[in-house]
C-alpha cells in the first residue's frame, strides 16, 4: 500500500491571513533589512542566553521554514519570495518553550510579513526508514541528566574539525554542521527524530517505518560532493582560482553512512501528501 504522508511545498500567490486573537506574541520585537553580511544567530529557547533571540543577516525564507518546520525537500530558502534578509532582535518570557517561541515566530511573520498560505494535495517521491539487515547499530540512549544537548537551530556553537574533515560539537553538546563533510550529533531520539532530520539531508519525505520505539544517540558522519551543482563554467572558475582540479570529498555518502553507522536503511517509494501554497507575503515588514 502506498504510504499517505502529509508534507508542504512553498510557492508564491495572492491572499491574506487573519491572526488569531488568542495568538501568542513576543514582548517585544524588531526585525530590520540587514546591512552587513553574515549569518550570526544568539539566543532562544535551549539556549544559555534566555529570554531573547538575536539573528543578524537571516534568509526570510530560513526563518520561515524553521518556524513553522518545513523541510528542505518543502521549502527552499532560495524561492524568489524569501531571498530577502534581516535582523531579528526580539524578547520573550524566559521560560518560553520551543513550541510557544516557534507560535510566536508564526505570529510575528503573519504580522509583520502577512505571510499567508494552503494546502493542496500531490504525489511525491518519498523514502521509507527501515532497519537494515543487519540489525540497528545505534546506541540505546540512557536517561539524560548529564546536560548534553541537542542545541537549537539558532545557536551558534562553535565547532572544531577532526583530521578527517568533519566537524567535532563541544563536549555535551549535538547539533548538525559541515560543507562536504557534514555530521549530525544528537542525544536521546526516537527513530520518528531521525526520519525528520533525514528528510532536510536527502531531499525527500522521509517516513518512520522502523517499529522501534526506543531513544538512541546519533553520530552520523557523511560527504557530499557540492562541486557537482556547480556548473562547468562555475567550477572552471574555482579551479582556476585553486589552481588545481577540484577533488570530491572523501567518505561514505548520506545512504551508506545510514547503513553503516546506523544500522538503518533509505527505501524509495510513492507517497501523497499535502503541499502548502504561499498565498501573500509581503518583502517589506511593517513598523517596529
Amino acid at each position: 500500500m502506498t504510504p499517505r504522508i502529509s508534507v508542504a511545498v512553498l510557492c508564491l500567490s495572492l491572499a491574506l491571513f487573519a491572526v488569531p486573537a488568542n495568538s501568542q506574541s513576543f514582548e517585544v520585537a524588531s526585525v530590520k533589512p540587514s546591512t552587513t553580511p553574515g549569518i550570526a544567530c544568539v539566543g532562544g529557547p535551549g539556549s544559555t542566553h534566555l529570554g531573547a533571540w538575536q539573528c543578524s543577516d537571516m534568509p526570510l525564507g530560513l526563518v520561515i521554514a524553521k518556524a513553522f518546520g518545513f523541510s528542505a525537500f518543502q521549502f527552499s530558502p532560495h524561492n524568489p519570495c524569501c531571498t530577502a534578509r534581516f535582523n531579528f532582535d526580539v524578547r520573550y518570557p524566559p521560560d518560553t518553550t520551543h513550541a510557544q517561541f516557534n507560535s510566536m515566530l508564526q505570529n510575528l511573520l503573519r504580522e509583520r510579513f502577512q505571510l499567508a498560505f494552503h494546502y493542496q494535495t500531490k504525489e511525491l517521491p518519498i523514502y521509507q526508514l527501515a532497519v537494515a539487515p543487519a540489525g540497528i547499530k545505534m546506541k540505546e540512549s540512557v536517561a539524560v541528566s548529564d546536560g548534553s544537548s541537542n542545541d537549537p537551530w539558532w545557536s551558534s556553537a562553535q565547532t572544531t574539525i577532526d583530521k578527517d574533515g568533519y566537524p567535532v560539537f563541544p563536549p555535551g553538546h549535538g547539533g548538525l554542521a559541515g560543507g562536504g563533510h557534514y555530521r549530525w550529533t544528537a542525544f536521546n531520539v526516537s527513530t520518528a527524530d531521525i526520519a525528520r532530520t533525514l528528510q532536510d539531508q536527502s531531499g525527500r519525505p522521509v517516513v518512520d517505518s522502523t517499529k522501534l520505539t526506543g531513544k538512541y544517540d546519533v553520530d552520523l558522519k557523511w560527504v557530499t560532493d557540492m562541486t557537482l551543482q556547480l556548473t562547468d563554467g562555475q567550477r572552471a572558475e574555482l579551479e582556476d582560482q585553486v589552481g588545481r582540479p577540484l577533488d570530491a570529498p572523501s567518505g561514505p555518502t548520506l545512504h551508506r553512512a545510514i547503513q553503516e553507522q546506523l544500522g538503518l536503511r533509505l527505501i524509495p517509494g510513492k507517497g501523497t501528501g499535502e503541499i502548502v501554497v504561499i498565498d501573500h507575503l509581503e518583502r517589506v515588514p511593517t513598523g517596529n
